[in-house]
């Protein structure tokens, strides 16, 4: 009964070495590499201790592998063995080439070693473990691969362009680029087979390595991400052209995303009779900002534009301004009309000072044309830019209202007119309008919560007590206290 049990076993435990071994690899696949290196490192030991115990080696050489049941168990221990070397070796190549996931090159280099790898493990298997004619199956396999390669001749030729365009190195996974036929994104994924293409609609695009062998590849990622980019626009004949040129840089100037280097040109593409064509061509940091500057740019040539227009006199340009700034709302017309005929103004050349940070001032500026630069701490030496304002812009209500200093420099950029309004201009219309004082205590309050009025914004430095501030732009206006009865 005993050499019953025994044969039983011996039949079983090639069995159960070849099923503990796979049951291992589904339980370790989904695990980190680490862990499955673990895995098969003990695995090899193991079972290579095993088979030193039988004075035998995976090979199965030194004393003859009898053809019983033991001989069984010994094949199966190195079938086990040679497949968990194997694994062990595959993980070890994708550590050392597949290390860096971003390397397309690396990453088929590891695949392609893992497969020559596994090749090897079965032909030494069936050579040296199984007692099988290789030569034989060699002879017969290259008939099947000549047959085989036929079949896969797209799927190889995607293979070895694989291969050619990793040696080329043109793109890394996470590089940005575009390919000939208008393809453009971010590469999500390299494989030996196709790489995979994350566009700007949130699409996949998979390409195939022989279409992107053949393509022509253009990286927005290298050497730098900075991208440029052109913005066409029609303008009436009309008009004169350095006029226009010379609104198309100021609107430049005043769209933060534009970079000033290399720095941006405004040309003209086409005369026409009814019509001219104009480009600005600039940069942007990255091919994210474009849709986004375009249309910052486009509304800033329309509000140059529109206060470049030539006008009567300067009582019909200052009142044009006004209208258009939020915080004159409450007034009607005739008294937008009034408040238009004083203020006067002021022509600033290129460098010129409209004030100076530290200084008091009882004037609102409101820009009519040009660029003017906001800085601060020019008098440390640390000269800070804040930002850029322009035409249909005010600065100055702050220091206006508050008598406070100015927390900020502003000087013209290029060749500007500012119209000035004095605080003895504003108080009657303050002191007879309430809904005007609560539109100025409004726009202080909310640091002149307007979007584009962000930057100027910061010219003004606000007490710390948003309701002290207010109180004080009353009693500097001779107005009841915020909460008082009316």
């Amino acid at each position: 009964m005993s050499v019953l049990r025994q044969r039983v076993f011996s039949f079983i435990l090639p069995i159960l070495v070849i099923g503990a071994v796979t049951a291992g690899l589904l339980v370790v696949r989904q695990r980190s590499a680490s862990i499955r290196a673990v895995f098969f490192l003990t695995v090899t030991m193991l079972l290579g201790w095993a088979l030193y115990r039988y004075d035998t080696s995976p090979l199965l050489t030194g004393r003859r592998v009898p053809l019983g049941p033991e001989g069984h168990f010994l094949r199966a221990v190195a079938i086990a063995w040679w497949f968990a070397a194997a694994n062990l070796a595959a993980l070890i190549v994708d550590r050392i080439l597949g290390h860096d996931e971003a390397s397309r090159e690396a990453c088929i280099t590891s695949d392609l070693v893992s497969g020559a790898i596994y090749i090897a493990a079965t032909l030494i298997v069936l050579n040296f473990v199984l007692l099988l004619p290789v030569n034989g199956l060699l002879a017969t396999s290259g008939i099947i691969a000549v047959v085989v390669g036929l079949a896969l001749q797209n799927t190889l030729s995607d293979v070895f362009s694989g291969i050619a365009v990793g040696i080329e190195h043109p793109f890394r996974v996470g590089h940005r680029i575009t390919l000939g036929d208008g393809v453009e994104g971010v590469v999500a994924q390299a494989n030996w087979r196709s790489i995979r293409i994350l566009t700007d609609g949130g699409d996949i695009a998979t390409i195939p390595n022989s279409v992107v062998a053949k393509a022509q590849i253009v990286n927005r990622s290298f050497p730098t991400e900075r991208r440029s980019t052109r913005l066409q626009l029609i303008r009436p004949a009309d008009e004169p052209v350095d006029h226009v040129l010379r609104i198309l840089d100021h609107a430049t100037l005043l769209c933060p995303d534009v970079l000033l280097s290399p720095s941006p040109s405004a040309t003209i593409l086409r005369l026409g009779i009814r019509t001219n064509a104009y480009a600005i061509d600039f940069f942007v940091s990255a091919t994210s900002k474009i849709a986004r500057t375009k249309s910052v740019l486009l509304a800033r040539i329309a509000l140059q534009l529109r206060y470049a227009a030539p006008a009567a006199d300067d009582a019909t340009i200052a009142e044009a301004l006004i209208s258009q700034l939020p915080v004159f709302g409450p007034l009607g017309r005739d008294k937008r009309s009034d408040l238009a005929k004083q203020m006067r103004p002021r022509s600033l050349h290129p460098g010129d000072t409209l004030f100076r940070e530290g200084a008091g001032d009882d004037r609102l500026y409101v820009i009519a044309a040009g660029v003017l630069e906001i800085t601060r701490g020019a008098e440390h030496g640390a000269k800070t830019l804040v930002g850029r304002i322009g035409a249909g812009e005010y600065i100055g209500e702050i220091s206006m209202l508050t008598d406070a200093p100015h927390a900020a420099s502003a000087t013209a950029l290029t060749a500007s007119v500012v119209y000035e309004i004095t605080r003895a201009a504003l108080a009657p219309l303050l002191q007879g309008d309430h809904n005007l004082v609560r539109e100025f205590e409004r726009s202080v309050q909310r640091g002149l919560g307007l979007v584009d009025r962000a930057v100027a914004a910061q010219a003004g430095a606000p007490p710390p007590e948003p309701s002290a501030m207010l109180n004080g732009i009353r009693r500097l206006f001779g107005l009841s206290p915020a909460g008082a009865r009316s």
